[in-house]
């Protein structure tokens, strides 16, 4: 059974006439083009081409196998067209893998804009904060905590993840609106969120000497909810903290940036239509948007 590489050798020989002709067409060597079509013969067990005149000429079977190939190039060629229009249209599915401690507050209102905008493009959202592996071939963008992605990706650093200390306005009503008040508060509340530093619990007692805590967790989405209904003082990524409503920052109390928030895909697919504007209307939406810290 012969392979589409050596029915492109047959086909252009057949077409050019001439093997120096044919190599030339398909980058390659003489030489290499003569192994090509002995092998070709031989696993035919047929002739395909005579020398007449200065010319190479194809047999019956040559010209048999000819036609065939030319009747493949353009399905192939139909195939290629057909590929070529689907990535270039604003419809199809893109694949996304987005972290799920961040896409209730920063991501969602983004992705339903995008869809409404785009209304015949379906996203696909795998809500993980496992890293997506581009090389499985399931996943199109990706939305990755870091700071120096690979350089097989491309795409754009959308935020930086820096934390602040974050309260609802009543509980800042009754304790205190500044840090020196929170600070010297008595029993203040506090929400203690373990997985953003591993330290976060030694240093919210430092800041608050006088406070208690009311809660610990390890994840943020709860640790957020609880800050939201006024139950304590919490640190917080900004990007989260800035999208709750009634909660507002502790604006002397900062934390200094640890990583960016990136919107990524590979690059063998940043040519796809769908897929590039996804990631130029998030960079786009996230630049002009107070709440996300640039």
């Amino acid at each position: 059974m012969l392979d589409w590489s050596a029915l492109r050798v047959i086909l252009n020989i057949h077409r050019e006439g001439s093997m120096v002709k044919a190599a030339r067409i398909l980058k390659t060597s003489q030489p290499t083009l003569s192994r090509q079509l002995a092998k070709a013969e031989k696993e035919l067990g047929v002739k395909l081409f005579e020398r007449r005149q200065g010319k190479l000429v194809a047999t019956e079977a040559g010209r048999a196998v000819s036609d065939h190939s030319q009747n493949i190039e353009r399905q192939l060629q139909g195939l290629e067209d057909t590929l070529r229009n689907i990535d270039n249209e604003m419809s199809g599915l893109i694949r996304i893998s987005a972290p799920a401690q961040l896409l209730p507050y920063s991501l969602g209102d983004v992705l339903v804009e995008f869809q409404q905008t785009y209304p015949d493009i379906t996203l696909e959202v795998r809500v993980s904060d496992e890293m997506a592996d581009f090389a499985t071939g399931e996943i199109d963008v990706v939305f990755r905590a870091e700071e120096n992605p690979k350089p097989s990706l491309w795409g754009h650093r959308i935020a930086r993840l820096s934390t602040r200390f974050f309260a609802h306005e009543d509980l800042l009503a009754k304790f205190g609106d500044t840090s020196e008040a929170l600070k010297q508060a008595k029993l203040v509340p506090l929400v203690v969120h373990s997985g953003i530093v591993v330290s976060s619990e030694s240093e919210t007692l430092k800041l608050f000497p006088q406070g208690r805590i009311v809660m610990r967790t390890d994840n943020l989405e709860t640790s957020a909810t609880f800050v939201r209904r006024g139950l304590g003082i919490g640190r917080l990524p900004e990007i989260v903290g800035r999208n709750l409503p009634r909660v507002k920052a502790i604006e002397e109390l900062s934390a200094p940036t640890q990583r960016s928030l990136w919107v990524l895909t590979h690059q063998d697919l940043r040519d796809v239509k769908r897929i590039r504007s996804f990631i130029e209307f998030v960079k786009e939406k996230a630049a002009n948007d107070p709440t996300v810290p640039q």
